[in-house]
């Protein structure tokens, strides 16, 4: 490339990253990489050599390179950054870990990796380029129109391209490795449908992607694993991640403003990180993109970082290495208009203190936990402090304007709600606004059935409820439970409308924000637990109808997304979808409810006890999708491996059919059942729920187990012959079923 060629590079870029804090000499070279990294190939510098049996391993993929052209391009410190290979070659990865095979099967219906190649491009900052040269001859050359035509066709760089829906700068992951480069170095490469990718500096070194459909922007998340040498593969460790840093303490000053109070003018953010990896220079701190940042300061001094628009990643480049055990000292400046996550925060979940002072409009109000009086400081402008006891992971406040009034209101046992009221917010000018009426005695109700039957959140005693603006997103003693949702008619109504809203969010304060997983591995249970508490209160409020709507509905979205091959373990985290996330893990909490149900009572006791305990422990401590299993086996008294392989580490749901007859004995009434079971899983071997009509008008309940394939059953004897037999009653499995009585 010219120079002023390169010149315009590094000035397009610059223009697309934040401001830098400060500007060394190597970062300046860091610029100078990363342009590198983009620039385009045509006529481009390379080294071209034929090869033949190449095999490269890379962690637990193995490629071969049977014949064909390689071409080694985009060179940094010497070493090339970019290869293209075309000719003929393939590349095999074994899965290990059980949940990941069946994630990958989700995804490409296979659960190992063989594929074939004809081209594919490779990033690379490890050692593949000298491993080459020590079996090959390469010749300096420049790439051609014809190898340069047939890569933009193929397209294979265009998911390596920095884009706001990737979680890290490609490119700066890339050159953070380049710069300590040897053997177990950045490698990623596309080829077909597929994108393996090794980067010795996530949490998860390994990582197979897939592309649904050619020209897929994004492709999906299909496996990822810690690398090989750690062998963390059983699903019980699964969520036991090394991350590289933990945010041990946050604290800010922040400045409100803007016309509705709602802008964060500027934020002094200070956080305090901690070193869990051997050594470190480049460190990952995420913020999110609407959240500009002006400067970022390391140990009291500017430090060098490069964030591009729109990515919650900043790279920033320290002075000098830290090591494990070390503390870093983060210092930034920034301002926009976010409240899902006001603070920076690091790959691991953890949660931290956090310590905020908040400078505010007069005439604007705020919500969040922890908060102190609001004293004046002049004559514009508010002071309040906000130290909640409980660490968070994410912080989340809400801002309103005056104008609004609030009703205070008791529970049952005595915890204050404050409902938030205002004039405008009414009939006249929303369509969909829930009349007092039902809307106060359904947050009450929430509250009341929630608390007789898990007791009082964990560390809450009186609670603000804002009316506007939904969203998944509770902080503890805050609330939103929108009066002005389209949720008294039509489908939204059939499922629970208000009841449901209410009751889901207050389950919030339970299962939300002050929960601790040990990695995103456990996301499902904050998403679905609340969820399912909240139909729990509609089958209380509305009966078993609605509540049944509201499992079938789930359940006729979750065969859609299997159907389409959209299927993922709940384990994945949040690699699955949100309709996986929700509605199979509301599915998963109804099956354990009814495997934990007193049949002859119908007492469903265990189950409540289970999560009442689930809410306390894991908003007290840290936890993993293992702690959960563990505590569902106390109530069950049992192993319950079978049932978490198939619905939280596993695919697919089973498809019944039941073929029966009724004859009469000495003894009494038989029923002979004839059943198949049609599951991918041939280990499937869990119980359905069988009802039998009396003739007193009474029935009799039964514990059914049901292996994969084909088996028969007898049941019986019973007093009087049954009336139509009802399989699969209470929607006890998530399934299809077929029923037929000879």
């Amino acid at each position: 490339m010219k120079k002023t060629q390169l010149t315009i590079a590094i000035f397009a870029l610059l223009c697309a990253c934040s401001t830098v804090g400060a500007a060394s000499k190597f970062y300046q070279k860091f610029l100078d990489d990363y342009a590198t990294l983009d620039q385009d190939l045509l006529n481009h510098p390379e080294e071209h050599a034929e090869i033949k049996d190449f095999v490269y391993k890379k962690d637990l993929a193995t490629f071969t390179f049977k014949d064909g052209d390689i071409h080694l391009l985009r060179y940094v410190d010497g070493r090339p950054t970019t290869a293209i290979f075309y000719g003929k070659g393939s590349v095999t990865m074994p899965v290990p870990a059980h949940v990941e095979r069946m994630a990958l099967m989700g995804v490409t219906k296979d659960s190992t990796l063989g594929e074939d190649f004809d081209i594919c491009f490779i990033r690379m900052s490890d050692d593949f380029d000298l491993k080459l040269k020590q079996k090959f001859q390469f010749k300096e050359e420049e790439l051609k129109w014809k190898e340069f035509n047939i890569a933009k066709q193929a397209q294979g760089e265009v998911y390596f391209k920095p884009k706001i829906a990737h979680p890290y700068d490609n490119y700066f992951e890339l050159l953070r490795s380049q710069y300590e480069r040897g053997e177990d170095g950045y490698f990623w490469v596309d080829f077909n449908r597929y994108e393996f990718s090794y980067d010795p500096n996530r949490p998860e070194e390994v990582l197979l992607q897939y592309e649904y459909e050619g020209g897929d922007q994004y492709p999906t998340d299909a496996v990822a694993l810690q690398k090989q040498s750690r062998a963390v593969y059983a699903d019980s460790i699964m969520s036991h991640i090394a991350y590289p840093t933990t945010m041990l303490d946050r604290k800010a000053k922040i400045t409100m403003g803007g016309i509705d109070g709602r802008n964060i003018d500027t934020c002094d953010a200070t956080a305090l990180v901690r070193v869990n990896t051997d050594s470190l220079r480049f460190v990952s701190i995420f913020l999110h993109y609407n959240l500009k940042l002006d400067s970022m300061y390391f140990d009291g001094k500017p430090v060098d970082y490069y964030r591009r628009k729109d990515f919650n990643f900043i790279g920033v480049i320290l002075p000098g290495y830290v090591h494990k055990g070390d503390t870093m000292t983060f210092r930034m400046w920034y301002k926009g208009k976010n409240y899902v996550s006001p603070m920076p925060y690091v790959e691991d979940p953890t949660p931290t203190p956090h310590d905020l002072t908040f400078y505010i409009p007069k005439g604007f109000n705020y919500l969040m936990p922890g908060m102190s009086a609001v004293q004046s400081v002049d004559n514009n402008t508010d002071m309040f402090t906000s130290k909640p006891s409980m660490p968070f992971n994410q912080f989340r406040f809400y801002g309103y304007a005056l104008g609004y009034d609030t009703v205070h209101v008791s529970s049952d046992i005595g915890m204050e709600l404050n409902l938030i009221t205002s004039e405008h917010i009414d009939k006249k000018n929303y369509d969909c606004f829930v009349p007092d009426d039902q809307y106060r005695p359904a947050v009450i109700g929430a509250f009341n059935f929630l608390t007789g039957r898990l007791g009082g959140p964990p560390g809450v005693f009186g609670f603000d409820i804002y009316p506007l603006f939904g969203d998944d997103v509770t902080m503890p003693g805050v609330m939103i439970i929108p009066q002005t949702s389209c949720v008294t008619g039509g489908y939204m109504s059939n499922i629970g409308g208000i009841q449901s809203i209410a009751g889901t969010q207050t389950a919030r304060q339970y299962f939300g924000a002050a929960l601790r997983p040990i990695s995103t591995r456990e996301d499902w249970l904050a998403t679905a637990a609340s969820e399912y508490l909240g139909m729990l209160f509609v089958e209380q409020n509305l009966g078993t109808g609605t509540f049944y709507s509201n499992l079938a509905s789930r359940r006729d979205s979750l065969i859609i997304e299997v159907d389409n091959w959209r299927d993922m373990p709940l384990a994945s985290g949040k690699r699955a979808s949100m309709t996986i996330r929700r509605n199979k893990g509301v599915w998963l909490l109804h099956m354990l409810r009814m495997l934990l149900l007193d049949i002859n009572t119908q007492n469903d006791s265990k189950f409540v006890r289970l999560m009442a305990e689930t809410a306390i422990r894991f908003n007290m401590g840290p936890f993993s999708n293992e702690d959960f299993i563990t505590l569902a086996e106390k109530y069950y008294g049992g192993s319950l491996k079978g049932f978490f392989d198939q619905w939280l580490y596993g695919l697919g749901y089973p498809k019944f059919e039941f073929n029966y007859s009724v004859k009469k004995q000495a003894g009494g009434f038989m029923v002979d059942v004839t059943a198949t079971t049609k599951i991918d899983n041939p280990s499937y071997d869990l119980p359905v729920l069988i009802r039998v009509p009396q003739a007193d008008g009474k029935s009799k309940f039964i514990r059914q187990d049901m292996p994969a394939g084909n088996s028969t059953f007898t049941l019986g004897p019973f007093d009087s012959k049954p009336g139509d037999i009802e399989f699969n009653e209470f929607f006890s499995v998530l399934s299809e079923k077929k029923v037929s009585k000879k």
